[in-house]
């Protein structure tokens, strides 16, 4: 059976250098072949919604030239996965309200399946996320403000004014985290860190404890603890996850993975 696996980016930059790094730390024997959507997820779910007999291999090999320069010698049967990985974007347009996050949830369940159309993992609030580490104790209650224009709770805000005028994401995690900003000098000391605490904030947001999680999680499950907890607060809020160390768990699983890290 191939161990080829194809990544699906929402960019064509920042997740690919992450996927580099963590390729060449954390798996030996995959070869990972990187693509880039483009566009948010809603615009790629938007497409295959209205279109049953869509294979996204074939979708994402003839969507630009880069990408059909990538997998010009492969066909689907040549990869045993698909991951797509895409940002919340709960400041997107079509994420304004109540309806952007009932749109994720089918997503997170049309999109479940890594043998089939892929499987979705979303990063809270961006890609940047990976980088937005300063140490272990304090990213269990690191969260960020995510809706922007799109906070259904304006009217009622007394802090508006500052919320939309707070420095992008990206700028911030710079500005915070000066130290993680070059993603290439990850070694695999580095990505273990990460990865075991986004797997306890993750284990956090789902189940109230700061510790490894004992089973897989699904996407789904995190997003709805996301909009429980954070999300669907007065001030729309997400607990800071990204989603490269998740599909690290989900790929390896729970016994590998704490053998790995403890």
């Amino acid at each position: 059976m191939s161990t080829n696996i194809l990544f699906v980016f929402e960019g064509e930059r920042a997740e690919k250098v992450i996927a580099e790094s963590l390729e060449k730390s954390v798996f030996k024997d995959e070869k990972i072949i990187k693509c880039a959507f483009a566009a948010d997820i809603y615009q790629l779910y938007a497409t295959f919604v209205t279109d049953e007999y869509l294979d996204m291999f074939s979708y994402i090999k003839a969507l630009n030239e880069q990408n059909a320069k990538v997998l010009e010698d492969y066909n689907r049967d040549d990869f045993s996965e698909i991951h797509l990985f895409f940002d919340y974007d709960g400041h997107a347009t079509a994420n304004k309200g109540k309806p952007g996050d009932e749109k994720i949830k089918e997503m997170l369940t049309y999109f479940d399946n890594e043998t089939e159309q892929g499987k979705l993992y979303i990063s809270y609030p961006m890609v940047e996320a990976i980088r937005h580490f300063k140490d272990h104790d304090s990213f269990r209650d690191l969260c960020v403000k995510c809706k922007g224009r799109n906070c259904p709770n304006q009217e009622d805000c007394k802090e508006v004014a500052t919320c939309l005028s707070e420095p992008h994401y990206k700028t911030r995690v710079g500005n915070e985290c000066p130290k993680m900003s070059n993603i290439h000098q990850y070694n695999s000391e580095c990505w273990n860190t990460l990865i075991k605490a986004h797997l306890f904030k993750m284990n956090y947001v789902v189940n109230d404890s700061y510790s490894l999680p004992e089973e897989l999680v699904s996407q789904f499950v995190i997003f709805e603890k996301q909009i429980e907890k954070y999300i669907g607060q007065p001030c729309p809020k997400v607990a800071v996850l990204s989603a490269f160390p998740l599909f690290v768990f989900d790929y390896f699983g729970c016994k590998e993975i704490i053998r790995r890290l403890t």
